[in-house]
């Protein structure tokens, strides 16, 4: 539909594709493997997951949708491996777990993993890492560290939030929500750019916009589900809901209020109707590009990759959107004027979210 929307038009396509190969991969590539025992099957390519649900519509889901896609177009054997609980310690053995079975790289789609992977990429150097959207860091000093064999896949979470916004007033919401699962990086990131893009849509039809802007710092779902109730009570149209962990929460909240949730990270529209788009992380592309690397023996360890609009890295999800008024030459417009760099959001220098300075918009 929408740029973004044009690049998924081949979708439908390839999730027969996906469907197939994870009936013919999942267990093992290659013929001969069928007839082994499991226990002696070995899996090249491993994603290693924390204790949710990997078919979730989220992270999970799309990255091993990426890696069976990936494994099973270049012949190459995939598995993924769940953690028993959310610990450093059933992370580090999901790894070792999947390193003993053969796995020459390991891919984590989960930040929760970061202190994990810095052990683990140092006690196996010969094992290449992936990380989407987090890098390894030292649990004692806090500090990053990328060795060798390691790649992070970094998602410009500023600017995605940036075409949420925009898409929001542009659709016809002048009173909007903001709800954060954290205040970690990425998720102010989200909030920053939704500020930016509201404002700036603002001004084009010329709109007086308000904004309800709050972090839901337990990160339950009943603090969540409340919050999201009580802002589209106090008047929002519309909820960006910021991190994979509050999402659902929001989305049932919307369904009870009749009101409009926009998603974070992954496209959420298969979750419900009230999602009217999503500002996504294009990690299939991520994923293809990393792994074909890696295939070529080319992968790029010791790197932070930056995905943004430049390398069409990020967007809206907008197959199934319903956004009423956003036209494509608008999207256009907006997406060309962040990946030239005409636009930009320095998320990392504002302390606070309601520091920027706005014209068009006012916080409650």
């Amino acid at each position: 539909m929408i740029r973004l929307g044009l690049k998924r038009a081949g979708a439908l396509a390839a999730g027969v594709a996906v469907a197939f190969a994870l009936t013919v991969f999942l267990g093992g590539c290659a013929s001969e493997e069928d007839a082994l025992p499991e226990e002696n099957v070995k899996y090249e390519i491993a994603l290693v997951t924390d204790d949710s649900l990997v078919m979730d519509g989220g992270h999970s889901e799309t990255a091993w949708n990426a890696i069976t896609e990936f494994g099973g177009t270049h012949g190459i054997s995939h598995k993924y491996y769940k953690a028993t609980e959310q610990t450093d310690a059933a992370f580090i053995e999901a790894i070792k777990a999947a390193i003993n079975k053969g796995a020459k790289i390991v891919i984590v789609d989960n930040s929760a993993m970061s202190k994990a992977v810095y052990k683990m990429q140092k006690k196996y150097p010969e094992i290449d890492f992936v990380m989407m959207d987090a890098e390894p860091y030292d649990p004692d000093t806090g500090e990053s560290l990328l060795m060798k064999n390691t790649v992070a896949a970094d998602f410009d979470s500023a600017q995605a939030g940036y075409l949420a916004g925009y898409a929001a007033v542009i659709d016809g919401s002048t009173e909007l929500g903001f709800i954060g699962q954290s205040r970690a990086a990425d998720i102010k990131a989200f909030g920053c750019g939704y500020i930016k893009g509201a404002e700036r849509a603002a001004g084009e039809i010329g709109a007086a916009v308000t904004l309800d802007y709050k972090y839901c710092d337990s990160g339950s779902r009943e603090e969540t589900y409340k919050k999201a109730i009580e802002m589209y009570d106090e008047g929002a149209q519309v909820i960006f809901a910021a991190g994979s962990g509050i999402q659902e929460a929001v989305i049932e909240a919307a369904e009870a209020r009749d009101a409009k949730v926009i998603g974070s990270c992954t496209d959420q529209s298969g979750k419900s109707d009230r999602v009217i788009t999503s500002a996504i992380y294009e990690i299939r592309g991520a994923l293809k590009e990393i792994l074909g690397d890696y295939a070529s023996g080319k992968f790029p360890g010791g790197e932070v990759i930056e995905y943004n609009a430049h390398n069409d890295g990020i967007g809206l999800a907008l197959r199934n959107n319903k956004l009423k008024n956003l036209t494509q030459s608008q999207y256009d417009a907006v997406y060309e004027s962040l990946a030239s760099g005409e636009i930009k959001i320095n998320a990392e220098s504002i302390e606070s979210v309601k520091d920027i300075i706005t014209v068009n918009l006012t916080f409650k």
